[in-house]
């Protein structure tokens, strides 16, 4: 029996993900202040998280998505492209919508891809934490983004197919975007934050520049995320600037060494 076949055989039926579609959006939309098009957005995620919808997958139509959620075609084809930014899924013109099997983390949410050290394979996102503050220490991201009133910091706790975890912490001038920190963190979830900016605060990335080194995972940065204290790190710093040439965003990412390689 051919792989396909196997494949089929064990295949979710359509109702089923229907329904379980429908659940799922219906715990998303329970969360009080979110958003239709994040309800959406994070109903999907976690069906792929839960094997419900898996890689190759196809998606229900645009048209039945609305009737399965509940809610407009619009929201439907923004949340769809929020995933597609991040390469939870790939939109092909007659091929409708599919789960991501061998899509990596999409370039263009930061300048670099992932691959398992393992056998090469490109990782992608399958889960999320988010955290939003606004703070007044300066840190190493000052020198860059210079002294500010306070800062808005967003983190970020990202699991990959393959059980990696990678961790993440955007920094701006809390001036720049009035009433994030009052955002509900799970509106950040699942995508990428860069188009968000810039419909939101009409603020355009425009340059990077990046530096790699590795360090040890210190004993609070395994606290704030969730890391094992002492593991050899990557350490990506981007430093990003919107299009008025002014500093947009500092941004620090760390990946283990043991387990990803990066590819720029």
């Amino acid at each position: 029996m051919s792989r396909a076949a196997r494949r089929d055989e064990t295949a979710v039926a359509p109702e089923r993900i229907e329904a379980n579609l429908a659940r799922l959006m219906a715990a998303a939309r329970a969360v009080p202040g979110r958003t239709k098009h994040s309800a959406v957005r994070l109903a999907i995620a976690q069906a792929i998280r839960e094997g419900i919808l898996r890689p190759g997958d196809r998606l229900p139509s645009e048209q039945r998505l609305t009737k399965i959620l509940g809610v407009s075609l619009g929201t439907v084809q923004t949340a769809l492209r929020q995933l597609q930014q991040t390469a939870t899924i790939v939109r092909r013109r007659g091929d409708g919508t599919r789960v991501a099997s061998r899509e990596p983390l999409a370039r263009d949410i930061w300048h670099f891809r992932f691959a398992a050290k393992s056998d090469g394979t490109p990782l992608r996102m399958v889960g999320e934490e988010v955290w939003i503050d606004r703070i007044v220490a300066a840190g190493d991201w000052a020198a860059f983004l210079g002294p500010c009133s306070a800062y808005l910091r967003i983190r970020r706790r990202l699991t990959m197919q393959n059980g990696t975890v990678v961790a993440a912490e955007m920094l701006l001038d809390a001036a720049r975007v009035p009433g994030l920190d009052r955002v509900d963190p799970s509106e950040l979830s699942m995508m990428n934050i860069r188009p968000y900016l810039e419909t939101r605060f009409g603020i355009v990335a425009a340059t990077v520049s990046h530096t790699v080194t590795t360090r040890t995972v210190d004993v609070e940065m395994a606290r704030i995320f969730g890391l094992e204290p002492g593991i050899e790190m990557f350490e990506i710093l981007a430093r990003v600037s919107s299009t008025d040439g002014r500093p947009l965003y500092f941004q620090r990412i760390l990946v283990p060494t043991g387990e990803c390689v990066l590819t720029f």
